[in-house]
C-alpha cells in the first residue's frame, strides 16, 4: 500500500511533463511553464506528499550527527540550485532571492521573538487537543520523537538541532519555494518533510507553524526573522523538557 502514493506521484510527474498540464497548473500556482527548475520543484513535492501519506508512525533508529548533516545539506544546496546560483543569479543576487538579507524595519526581529510565545502556545494547544482526542497516536507521535532525537539530549545538541533545522528549512521553504508557490503550499511540503510524525496532529501542528512562518517571510519581506523564530521555538521545545526533568 505504501508504494501506491509514490506511484501516483511518478504518474503526476510525467503528465507535468505535457505542456498543456504546465500551462493548467500556472494559472492555479506561480509556476513557470517549461522552466526545468520549477519542474524540478513540482517533482519534490509530489514525492514529499507521497512520502507523507504512505508513511505510518513506527519505531524508528536514532538518528545520528552525520546523518542529520547528510539529510540536511542536500535541502540547503538544492535551495541555492533551485534559484539559479550561478547560473541565473550571481552569489549576491542568489542571497537577496532566498531573503538572507535583513528586513527593511527592525520591528521584525521583535515580532520574530515574541513570535517563539506564540508559537508554543499553539503548540501546547494542538499538543492538548490531540491526547483528548487521538491519546494513543499521540503517545506513538511523542515515543517517535524521543527514539529518533535520543542522541541530541544535552544543551549543546538540542541548539545544534533548533539552528541547523532553522537555517535549512527556512532557506528552502520560505527562502525559495514561496516566492513561487505561495505560503499555503510550502506549508503543506514543510509539513509534508516531517515525515516521521505521518499523518496525525504533530501534521496539523507543522503545518499551521508553516503559515505563521510563511507570513513572517511574507509581511518582513526577508527569511531571516523566521529563523529567529523557528530556531527558537525548536531549542525551546528541546531544552523545556530537559530543565523540567
Amino acid at each position: 500500500m505504501t508504494l501506491i502514493p509514490f506511484a501516483a506521484a511518478g504518474i503526476l510527474g510525467l503528465v507535468y511533463l505535457w505542456p498543456a498540464a504546465q500551462r493548467l497548473l500556472a494559472r492555479i500556482l506561480p509556476l513557470r511553464p517549461g522552466s526545468p527548475v520549477m519542474y524540478l520543484t513540482v517533482v519534490l513535492g509530489l514525492l514529499l506528499v507521497a512520502q507523507q501519506i504512505g508513511s505510518q508512525v513506527t519505531s524508528q533508529l536514532p538518528l545520528t550527527y552525520g546523518e542529520l548533516l547528510a539529510q540536511d545539506i542536500p535541502f540547503l544546496m538544492l535551495a541555492f540550485v533551485g534559484v539559479g546560483i550561478f547560473i541565473r543569479r550571481s552569489p549576491r543576487e542568489t542571497i537577496a532571492r532566498l531573503g538572507l538579507t535583513p528586513p527593511a524595519a527592525r520591528r521584525w526581529w521583535l515580532v520574530a521573538v515574541l513570535g517563539i510565545a506564540v508559537f508554543l502556545a499553539v503548540a501546547f494547544g494542538i499538543e492538548s487537543l490531540a491526547s483528548v482526542v487521538a491519546p494513543e497516536q499521540q503517545k506513538k507521535v511523542t515515543d517517535v520523537s524521543n527514539v529518533l532525537f535520543s542522541h541530541f539530549n544535552n544543551p549543546g545538541a538540542i541548539i545544534f538541532l533548533g539552528l541547523l533545522a532553522a537555517v535549512v528549512e527556512e532557506t528552502l521553504f520560505r527562502g525559495a519555494m514561496q516566492p513561487r508557490l505561495g505560503i499555503l503550499v510550502t506549508s503543506i511540503l514543510f509539513a509534508a518533510l516531517h515525515t516521521q510524525y505521518a499523518v496525525s496532529f504533530a501534521t496539523l501542528e507543522v503545518l499551521v507553524l508553516g503559515l505563521g512562518l510563511g507570513w513572517l517571510r511574507a509581511q518582513s519581506g526577508s527569511t531571516l526573522p523566521g529563523m529567529v523564530t523557528h530556531a527558537g521555538y525548536d531549542i525551546a521545545v528541546g531544552l523545556i523538557p530537559y530543565v523540567l526533568k
